[in-house]
């Protein structure tokens, strides 16, 4: 039966070919006697009946045939007076047979729920209609397999993926080859790793799986068909084990942004695109007044355009959907082909689509009466048609209509006034003057309140953790790295049996029935499984903590540091470890409070940093929605970092839920380059100003010598014995010497900024007269050092030896209380406080536990990190201070202060006030203590970020000059970047992170389509917004750039001039600690009432604060909810006219200045003005393939 069908169907295929062959030879063969009838055949206008009217038959479900879209598109279709529309019905199609079905010339039909597409098949072939959609390349489309195989087939770019086939198996078994571990799925050797999509391979499946990886958070969003407001759901329970109740597709999951592109074709030549909030954010669908979902229309790129005529003719769906995904790596793919779909609410694409039916249908059935011009379809939008007519302003949503909900105007100036409040400077608030815009926001910001930093080492033997060492070695043999879940939980397992083997009771001789020497080795051996017990209980109770492994917050090493032979049946060529070094990092995970900081601050940002701010914040997302604002989120490496990211822009975009994993993986770019380097080739001038630093703050007036110990340097890793057959890079002899100048040697080489461009700057600076650096050279600076013959460090303690020696006695005494509590405590375990996730809970879930310490941190590391840090910071042995300790005490002071303040008891105020003092002169002069060598410094840790700055405000200045009708004239694009990033490699991962070595673009991924978006005002026009969150070696870099950069010369040896105000470098003097949620903000206008050229027409605003930078002490609030404020923003950057109340520094003014100390980015072509030739000739014309 099915191989009469397929011939049935080729003999109609064939026919339905030559038909067409058939006429346009007919055409070529007679030309002029068509020509003459067609030209005297009566016109349409003369009477209706004088050409037999095409009966066009719509054979689908009453759903999607009466829709508003289809009733549309089909009024205007008839309204040519050339077509008669038959609908078929429900009644038809379910029940009667295809015999008695309407006869029809041109068919349009399509599968939808509940649709029987085999009968519309036997109706084809029995009534042999025209397609304008093939019925029978349909059953591709209910199958997501035979799909991706299509488009495969026709180079059709798709995400990487694998099809897991179960369809001839057992329900849970697997196919051969298939593999899933923790971290990723694998099938015949082709690897798809965690962040990954799961669909159903049943095309009428809507139940899509993301899994996460347990180092973003772990757990699932679910996506499903929209329910009210509603299309995901994540659940941060789900264990990340993979469906095994069907077929599934395995794809890597790509960052697009957050939003997602709808592609609709009517035939090859034509494609319209439209933009949506992407459901894997937060799962809520953005909805206008009436209901329905927003969406945007947006330009397609050529090579987007050719994918829509390749999937149009691949699948013989003239009429088609499919989504497109638009990857931040550069390239677009298609991800779902959907079959037929129109776009709603579009008065133009609806004239569209009935213009190009007619000709497709014309070009088939008759195309004779091509010639013959029709009668103009009479429009739609006419007032005298008010029941049809269809306004603009359904298409694009108004402000007011992206929020629900109103308010009276009482309370609209209430909520306006307590944001104005919040935000504590009117600088913020934002006045736009005549004809000027906002075009840039660009801001820099360390991470939120985290807990303190720990680490803990000790040298291991036992033949338990060797084995591991040994399992998860990596293949130089330097370390074995213990971060995913099932790795922790091995040593999890290993360090319970060896502390149960440790805590049995042993028969122990007497002392006196022994010999001396035996009785003095028995007791060594006791003190030593004593302290093994301790360390191996401390390690227990970190990786205890929290009752999961999902988060980034835990990592143990094992570093070999001696070898032995091979045991016996061993392979001779791998050696084994016989001793270890195991280091176990945790901590520095952000708090809840940390969180809540990051959410207010982006929430204001959200509300006073864009023009038409107010309560509802519809300035912003009314720019986002329309996408006309250009969005990235940027991150270094570190989680605390990345979730502090996650929050703001959680609050940012007013996103709903408590999870922040989807929000990190959808809309957090890491960037480890940029924002991660830390001292990148200038790690000899940081050694020289730390052994300066530590050298003054510990001289003994009496002796004349400093106590302190050296600056600490990175010892190298240990190889693995040489091998008969060594790996490269394994083996290699050389001493510690060597090895660490091999390393300066490859961080010089790698540095992030040009070395160059380095030298240059630093060649070129000279330190004016009257700077700080020459009138401390001589006599004595109050606040200083004022060391004799010695640079004067500031600010600097009176006497810092003996606020040390406090600082030691002090930390004594709080070890000693801890001690004591830790003694009377009688359950450690059982009485831990509760943990917070700040991945997966609100701030608001965070619970205040008065007699615990906070966010479930067992009492007995609260004890060892004090005792730690005790130990470290003074050695009774050599009488020395460590100073780099300092920086940590203060931190471990700072954070007990807010959240453990009634556990630690009156002593630790006295603690903090002394780490305060120490602090304000240890940490900022440890990045240079005179302006020259703080430059350096700087440069080398921040001069790709600052490049990253300055071109993207130069991007948004040739943008705005393009769509002037100006291109620019390129003298100052050495910061450009093109509009279009560089596609990445096939086979390359397509969620990969950026590793900030190769200059690219991070340009906007959608453009608004000005010929379908009518009531948007300045289409063309975006505002670009960077978001880069960073540490705090970073902030500190930055700010001594711009406090700094004007005491060197040009490249051409030109004075710089400072951008800063006087008021703005007293700040910034005046500024001793950069706080958690340190921000700065770099903002810019464009006046486009000042001439092209001119310099005043692009200014730059240039905001600070210091971040949360309270005394705890002080700050009643954090009683209730453990969280400091955060400081508001300042202005500090130089006025254009000092009469005027505000101001910004002019953008070219500002790259001469900073240029000096920043990283190109290479311009490579022209960015802009080749895309805006596109804006208004998008799918104008008619010229259709057929």
């Amino acid at each position: 039966m099915r191989s009469a069908q397929s011939t049935t169907l080729a003999e109609f295929r064939r026919d339905q070919v030559a038909s067409m062959v058939g006429q346009q030879q007919a055409k070529q063969d007679g030309a002029p006697p068509a020509i003459n009838r067609v030209h005297s055949a009566p016109r349409l206008s003369q009477g209706e009946d004088a050409l037999p009217k095409i009966v066009v038959g719509i054979c689908a479900m009453d759903k999607k045939a009466r829709s508003k879209q289809m009733a549309n598109i089909m009024k205007r279709l008839s309204r040519y007076g050339e077509f008669e529309v038959v609908v078929f019905g429900d009644d038809t199609i379910l029940n009667a047979p295809v015999e008695d079905w309407p006869v029809v010339g041109c068919l349009l039909a399509w599968h939808s729920k509940g649709f029987p597409l085999k009968k519309a098949q036997q109706y084809v072939v029995l009534r042999r209609p025209y397609l304008v959609n093939d019925v029978f390349a349909q059953d591709l489309l209910l199958d997501r397999r035979l799909v991706y195989r299509k488009l495969v087939e026709s180079g059709i770019p798709v995400p990487r993926h694998i099809i897991v086939d179960r369809d001839h198996l057992e329900s849970g078994q697997d196919p051969e080859g298939f593999v899933e571990t923790e971290d990723y799925v694998e099938l015949k050797g082709e690897r798809i790793c965690k962040p990954f999509v799961e669909k159903p391979a049943s095309g009428d499946d809507h139940n899509i799986y993301i899994y996460y990886p347990f180092s973003m958070g772990g757990g699932v969003k679910r996506l499903f068909r929209k329910v009210n407001n509603r299309s995901a759901d994540y659940d941060a329970t789900h264990p990340g084990t993979v469906r095994r109740d069907a077929s599934y597709i395995y794809e890597d999951f790509l960052t697009t942004g957050g939003t997602d592109v709808k592609v609709y074709t009517i035939g090859p030549r034509y494609a319209h695109a439209e933009a949506r909030k992407s459901p894997v954010v937060d799962g809520k669908v953005q909805r206008a007044a009436d209901g329905k979902e927003l969406r945007f229309p947006v330009l397609l790129s050529p090579q987007e355009k050719e994918t829509a005529r390749m999937v149009s003719l691949a699948f013989g769906q003239r009429i088609c959907g499919f989504d497109l995904l638009r990857s931040e790596r550069g390239k677009s793919y298609v991800c779902d082909v959907n079959g037929w779909s129109f776009v709603k609410n579009s008065t133009k694409y609806y004239d569209d689509a009935a213009g190009i039916l007619r000709m497709v249908i014309l070009s088939a059935v008759a195309p004779h009466r091509l010639l013959a011009p029709p009668n103009p379809p009479m429009s739609l939008s006419d007032p005298a048609n008010p029941e049809d007519a269809i306004g603009n302003h359904a298409c694009l949503g108004s402000m007011s209509d992206i929020h629900e909900g109103e308010e009276d105007d009482e309370e609209v100036a209430a909520k306006a006034a307590l944001f104005a409040q919040l935000a504590g400077t009117q600088e913020d608030d934002l006045t736009l003057r005549p004809d000027e815009e906002l075009r840039c926001v660009l801001a820099i910001i360390r991470h939120g309140d985290r807990t303190p930093k720990q680490k803990m080492k000790m040298k291991v033997t036992q033949a338990p953790l060797l084995a591991l060492c040994n399992k998860y070695l990596d293949s130089k043999g330097k370390q074995a790295k213990l971060k995913s879940p099932s790795e922790l939980q091995d040593l999890l397992d290993v360090v319970r049996q060896l502390l149960e083997e440790l805590e049995m009771p042993r028969a122990k001789p007497a002392e006196a029935s022994l010999p001396e020497d035996q009785a003095a080795t028995a007791a060594d051996d006791t003190l030593q499984d004593e302290e093994f017990r301790e360390k191996f209980r401390i390690v227990k109770t970190i990786l205890e903590q929290g009752g999961q492994f999902a988060g980034i917050n835990r990592k143990v090493q094992l570093k070999p540091l001696r070898w032995a032979s091979p045991a016996e049946g061993e392979p001779a060529a791998r050696p084994r470890v016989a001793e270890a070094l195991l280091i176990l990092k945790h901590g520095g995970v952000l708090t809840h409070a940390g969180r809540g900081q990051a959410e207010a601050l982006g929430s204001l940002f959200r509300n006073i940093m864009y023009p038409q701010h107010g309560p509802s914040g519809g300035g912003l997302l009314r720019l986002h929605s329309t996408y006309r604002h250009d969005l990235k989120i940027y991150s270094s490496d570190e989680g605390r970092v990345q979730c502090s990211a996650a929050a703001f822009t959680k609050g940012l975009l007013d996103l709903e839920g408590s999870a922040l994993t989807p929000i990190l993986v959808s809309l957090v770019t890491k960037d480890t380059g940029m924002l991660d380097a830390y001292g990148k080739g200038a790690s000899e001038d940081i050694q020289r100003a730390k052994a300066e630093l530590y050298a003054q703050m510990t001289l003994d007036p009496e002796t004349g010598t400093s106590r302190c110990a050296a600056p600490h340097s990175t010892t190298p890793l240990v190889s693995p014995p040489a091998s008969p057959k060594p790996a490269e890079g394994v083996g290699r002899g050389g001493s510690a010497e060597s090895s660490v100048h091999g390393q300066a040697r490859s961080l010089s080489r790698n540095a992030s900024a040009s070395a160059s461009t380095i030298r240059a700057a630093a060649s070129a600076l000279k330190l004016a007269q009257g700077t700080l650096a020459d009138s401390e050279a001589e006599g004595f600076v109050e606040g200083a050092s004022n060391i004799e013959g010695r640079p004067h460090i500031f600010p600097m303690p009176e006497q810092p030896l003996e606020t040390l020696k406090t600082m030691h006695v002090l930390l004594g005494a709080l070890v000693e209380d801890l001690h004591q509590l830790c003694v009377e405590e009688q359950r450690p375990n059982a009485d831990a406080g509760r943990s917070y996730s700040v991945l997966n809970q609100d701030p608001k879930d965070w619970v205040f536990e008065d007699d615990k310490p906070c966010s479930g941190e067992r009492l007995l590391l609260l004890y060892d990190r004090w005792r730690k840090l005790a130990k470290a910071f003074y050695s009774e042995k050599k009488s020395q201070f460590d100073i780099s300790k300092v920086p940590d005490i203060y931190d471990a002071a700072k954070y007990d202060a807010i959240h453990n303040a009634t556990i630690m008891g009156p002593k630790i105020k006295d603690v903090y006030l002394t780490a305060k003092v120490l602090a304000d002169a240890a940490i900022p002069n440890e990045y240079g203590i005179e302006p020259e060598g703080r430059l350096r410094i700087s440069t080398a840790i921040c001069s790709q970020l600052l490049g990253k700055l300055l071109a993207d405000m130069a991007y948004m200045r040739e943008e705005s000059l393009a769509t002037a009708g100006h291109a620019g004239s390129g003298d100052s694009l050495e910061y450009e970047v093109p509009l279009g990033a560089e596609p990445e490699p096939m086979g390359g991962s397509p969620h990969a992170e950026r590793d900030g070595e190769e200059d690219g673009d991070d340009s906007s991924l959608h453009r608004l389509c000005p010929s379908y978006a009518t009531d948007i005002n300045s289409p063309l026009r975006h505002v670009r917004t960077r978001i880069y969150f960073t540490s705090e070696s970073h902030m500190h870099a930055l700010m001594n750039i711009v406090r700094y950069a004007h005491l060197g010369t040009g490249s051409n040896g030109e004075a710089l001039s400072s951008v800063l105000s006087s008021e703005g470098q007293e700040v910034l003097a005046s500024t001793r600690e950069l706080d958690y949620m340190t921000h700065w903000v770099f903002r810019m206008f464009e006046n486009k009432s000042l001439p092209l050229n001119d310099p005043r027409r692009f200014r730059v605003q240039i905001l600070f604060s210091p971040g949360a930078a309270h005394n705890p002490l002080e700050v009643v609030p954090i009683q209730m909810n453990h969280t400091l404020p955060v400081r508001a923003r300042v202005p500090v950057h130089s006025k254009e006219d000092p009469t005027e109340g505000k101001g910004g520094v002019p953008l070219a003014q500002l790259e001469s200045t900073l240029k000096p100390y920043a990283k190109p980015f290479k311009r490579q072509s022209e960015p802009y003005s080749m895309r805006a030739t596109e804006l208004n000739s998008q799918t104008s014309e008619l010229d259709y393939w057929m």
